[in-house]
């Protein structure tokens, strides 16, 4: 209601006008609780109404539940109430009806319904209106709105309140698709987050298998890949002793009563280690039973997988991965706990040689055909990792652009933004999937090495880098630089990252100033790059070479953290290291060394 200047009586707002203003603020509402209060406010403003309710149909489609009130005295009673939905109560009877409702004076609402006050304790109130919300035909719930005095609904006030109650329903599916929307975004890049670090972890692991000797020390690794992949995983690892399987290795997390109750060892008859040393494979249980396995204390697990880890023919130790929920095994987490699994034989296999120095030669022929095989397996996980990323990945542009799609020409700004925030983070994503595999294949990447002559790659990466300068003042100074041993392709890339660094963080200088020179250290060389620009705190500087590891964010410099973690392990193939010094403002230096030949 709004006053004229030397009016006697108010003036009513014209119902029009109410709907634009409802219109613009359901737009900005976010959530069901911001649509409630724009529409119980305007309804109760535009008619002159005390009260009002929203009840909606619960998920089961067999109940009304309250979902917001205004105007009613907090803790009174009213006929408003979460109850069946059935045709005895008005709400129920508009939806069923598919049309409003309205009782314009004392004594309609409670003649039509004669139980009403005596089932919810409630009083009626003189005159009511109850308006159905359907979504693509679904029966949403119901706008009630209660006056104090008779009130008769005119037919502008009826196809206003229609009105109303269909923006409520359109708003509040928005709200609810954007909240959706939003949750499987966040569960989508923990799930792609969290294949990630698997997929790193596991590539760790893969490059101890061949170095490790200590197979307890290749186990607590092992179970860092597994946790990474599988959050609330307990893993442990059992040798045989005492004619007794017991646990010698376990994660963290595993309770005390059943570490007590698997160190005491479990015997060679248990059902799931029967099964397993019958068979001499991994063995999946989908629905853990610990009485039927007689396996105590293991109540909280509800699917298992064990991994025999055989060395000449006879199980040596046990791999253990128990998983809190109850989930059919998909093959690639069968592969993943395979390969892990090859990695420990390997590594127990290594062991033995060691103590069989008279059949060495036949046993190191074993560890590199088994050294292959989980290299291929690791090239494979790569592969199905990217893939496995890729197709959510692709989901949620695909989706992203039918939401655009659907919200028209005109969509709301805020929703606009949404969407244009989820499909950088998508982009970005595929940006960071490309780059770790990029990081896989340099792994996997047999060397060839030759003589490489370095002045000339540094030629090249500087021809490449023109495009990028154009319009930038940079002076080279670049001394003469050795002949090396090495696999050209991919030392190719060491140049490349570390020029295309340099040029990156110049960018904020007048003039780039970018010098390159080598040492003869006598038994390697060391090459140096060193420029004038934003430089780095040097505390942190170790994180450089870290997979996703940045020190600057997107905003300021691109660059997905992993072109330098790849330099590192180029260098390290070869035989070298790499190392960084840096101070704020000051510029940076990169250094890396590579062995002279024979």
């Amino acid at each position: 209601m709004s006053m004229h200047p030397g009016a006697d009586a108010p003036v009513r707002v014209p119902l029009n006008e109410h709907l634009q203003d409802v219109t613009e603020a359901l737009a900005a509402a976010q959530a069901p609780a911001d649509v409630f209060a724009v529409v119980l406010q305007t309804a109760l403003r535009a008619l002159g109404a005390v009260a009002g309710a929203v009840l909606f149909v619960s998920a089961q489609g067999n109940r009304l539940e309250i979902a917001a009130t205004q105007g009613h005295e907090e803790g009174a009673q009213t006929l408003w109430q979460d109850g069946p939905l059935d045709g005895n109560v008005p709400a129920g009877d508009a939806l069923e009806r598919h049309e409003a409702l309205y009782f314009e004076h004392e004594g309609d609402l409670t003649r039509t319904y004669p139980e009403l006050e005596a089932r919810t304790g409630g009083v009626a109130a003189v005159a009511t209106a109850v308006l159905p919300m359907f979504l693509d035909d679904a029966p949403l719930g119901v706008v009630i709105l209660d006056f104090r005095e008779p009130h008769s609904f005119t037919p502008e006030e009826q196809r206003f309140l229609r009105i109303l109650a269909s923006q409520c329903a359109i708003a509040l599916g928005r709200a609810r698709l954007m909240t959706a929307l939003r949750r499987q975004v966040q569960e989508r890049t923990r799930h792609i987050e969290e294949e990630a670090r698997a997929h790193e972890a596991f590539m760790v692991f893969t490059e101890a298998v061949g170095t490790q000797t200590d197979v307890h020390a290749l186990v607590r690794q092992a179970i860092t890949v597994l946790r990474a992949r599988f959050s609330e995983a307990s893993v442990g690892y059992y040798e045989h002793a005492e004619g007794l399987w017991k646990l010698r290795v376990w994660s963290e997390d595993m309770r005390a009563d059943v570490v007590a109750r698997v160190q005491a060892g479990v015997p060679d008859a248990t059902p799931i280690f029967a099964r397993m040393l019958g068979s001499g494979e991994a063995v999946f249980t989908d629905a853990w039973d610990p009485v039927r396995e007689q396996v105590e204390a293991t109540e909280q697990y509800g699917t298992v997988a064990t991994y025999p880890l055989t060395v000449g023919g006879e199980v040596r130790g046990v791999l253990a991965v128990g998983l809190k929920d109850t989930r059919q095994w998909p093959e690639r987490d069968k592969t993943l706990v395979r390969a892990v699994g090859r990695g420990l034989t390997l590594a127990l296999d290594r062991a033995e040689q060691a103590r069989q120095l008279e059949v060495q030669r036949v046993a190191l022929q074993d560890r590199a055909e088994a050294l292959s095989l989980a290299n291929e397996e690791l090239d494979a996980f790569s592969f199905s990792v990217s893939h496995d990323l890729r197709t959510p990945v692709r989901h949620i542009v695909g989706f992203a652009g039918l939401l655009r799609k659907t919200l028209g020409d005109a969509p709301p700004p805020k929703a606009t933004h949404y969407l244009s925030v989820i499909e950088g983070a998508a982009t970005r994503m595929n940006t960071l999937i490309d780059a770790l595999l990029d990081l896989a294949r340099t792994a996997q990447h047999p060397l060839r090495t030759r003589s490489v002559d370095l002045g000339a790659l540094f030629g090249q990466a500087r021809d490449d880098l023109e495009v990028e300068l154009a319009g930038r003042r940079v002076e080279w100074r670049v001394a003469p630089l050795p002949v090396v041993t090495g696999d050209r392709d991919i030392l190719e890339q060491v140049v490349a990252n570390l020029l295309g660094n340099a040029v990156k963080y110049t960018r904020p200088r007048e003039v780039a100033r970018i010098e390159v020179w080598a040492e003869d250290r006598v038994q390697e060389w060391a090459v140096c790059v060193r420029d004038n620009g934003v430089g780095f705190d040097p505390r942190y500087g170790e994180r450089l070479f870290g997979v996703f590891q940045r020190l600057h964010r997107d905003a300021e410099f691109e660059g997905t953290g992993v072109g330098l973690a790849n330099v590192r392990r180029i260098v390290s193939r070869h035989g070298g290291t790499v190392s960084a010094q840096g101070t704020p403002g000051e510029g940076a230096t990169f250094t890396f060394t590579l062995p002279k030949g024979p």
